[in-house]
This record gives C-alpha cells, structure tokens and sequence, in this order.
C-alpha cells in the first residue's frame, strides 16, 4: 500500500505541473490519510503530504497557519529529514509575502540551520535559502546582514559553479545592487563589471541580459559622475 500512495504523490506533483489543482489536492489529501493510516500522523510522508494539502488552502492566513502547525510537529519528531526545514522554508516565503518580515527572517535560518545539518554547503536548498535571505534583508534595509548571505552564497557558488553560471552572475548582481544602494559605488561597479564580463562570455554581448547588465552599469556611473 505505501508504493500505492507513493504513485499517488507523483500523481499529485504531476498535476501541479499542469495546474490541474483540484486533481492534485484529492491525490495530496488521499495520501495524506494514507500515510496517516499506515505510518502514523509525524512520519515523513505523512507531514510531506499534509504540507501538500497546507498549502492548497484558501488563504495565505490558513496556509500559515497550518505550516506552523506541521513546523511544530516535525521539528521535534523529525529533526532529521529535509520535509521539516522545507515547511520552515515555506512559512518564511508565506510570511515575506505578506509584509511579515522580521518572523520570515526566523524561519528562514531555521531552514538554513536545519540543511547545514543535513546537507553540504553546494547543496541547491542551502543557497536557495542564502539566496532569499540575502534578498529579504537587502528589502528590510539589513543592508550589511544581506551581503553577509550573499558573500556565503557566492563563495560556494565560485567554487562549484564557477563564475560564469547564470546564478553565480545572479548573485553578484545581487550584492552590486546592495552596494548601490548603501552608496558604495566603487563595490557596485566592481561587481556589475564581474557581472558583466561573466554574461558576456557565457551569453554574448548581444544578449539580453548581458545588456540589462550594461545598463545597469552605466546609469551607475552616469549617477556617480553627475
């Protein structure tokens, strides 16, 4: 019965891909109260569907809700998996979405604490989530606590992507955007100009976003020379 309801997950993830929400909620539901039945309310699969099933619900106040329901179970019976730290993750996006910023700080290291735990630095969840920590605080003004993230993100990023992947460049223009706006425009152009070279040789100087890049360097150095 549990590789029953395991295709029934996939199922469900499947009509997510295609938007088919009420298909996907009654396989999401479906497993849930099969897992429940069959493993017990706090194993893995059971909170990974009930998760599922959080976060089809009406209203963001609901899905929060919820997710700080299921938070709360798994962070004490299942310290050890990642569905635990990818509740804690989605209550943080929940938060921020509604303006709550300082509480989606809390659940966003929650989430980075419990991958660090789980997983290696490269690992895509760890620097998804040095990624939006390094975002949420540069829109609080953190100025300094989002470089922090950033620089961690980009370390690893150098290291096992190499400068030119496309979310190496991302971060870097990232953290230019910071020193803009903390007005330490030397750092900024240092960095649209590391963003720059990267998308020129990964992408040509006729792309797009190489030439978004260009653009954003020379209103730098119009407004710095002004």
């Amino acid at each position: 019965e549990e590789e029953v309801l395991d295709g029934v997950m996939a199922l469900g993830k499947a009509y997510v891909w295609v938007e088919e929400w009420d298909e996907c909620h009654a396989c999401f539901v479906r497993a849930r109260e099969g897992f429940v039945r069959l493993l017990g309310k706090d194993s893995p699969k059971s909170i990974n569907a009930a998760h599922r099933v959080a976060w089809q619900l009406p209203s963001d106040d609901e899905r929060i809700v919820e997710s700080k329901r299921l938070w709360e179970m798994a962070r004490v019976s299942l310290p050890d998996e990642a569905i635990t730290y990818d509740i804690a993750n989605d209550v943080g996006i929940g938060l921020w979405k509604k303006g709550q910023h300082a509480e989606a700080k809390a659940f966003y290291v929650a989430a980075l604490e419990g991958y660090r735990k789980l997983f290696e630095d490269e690992h895509k969840k760890i620097l998804a989530t040095l990624n939006n920590l390094g975002a949420l605080l540069h829109n609080m003004r953190d100025y300094e606590g989002a470089l922090d993230y950033y620089r961690q993100a980009l370390t690893v990023k150098e290291k096992v992507l190499g400068r030119i992947h496309p979310t190496t460049l991302m971060t870097i223009m990232n953290m230019a955007s910071v020193y803009k706006r903390t007005e330490d425009f030397k750092k900024a152009e240092e960095m649209y100009r590391l963003a720059l070279d990267g998308r020129e040789k990964s992408l040509g100087k006729h792309h797009e976003k190489t030439k978004k890049c260009a653009k954003n360097l020379a209103a730098l150095l119009l407004a710095v020379n002004a």
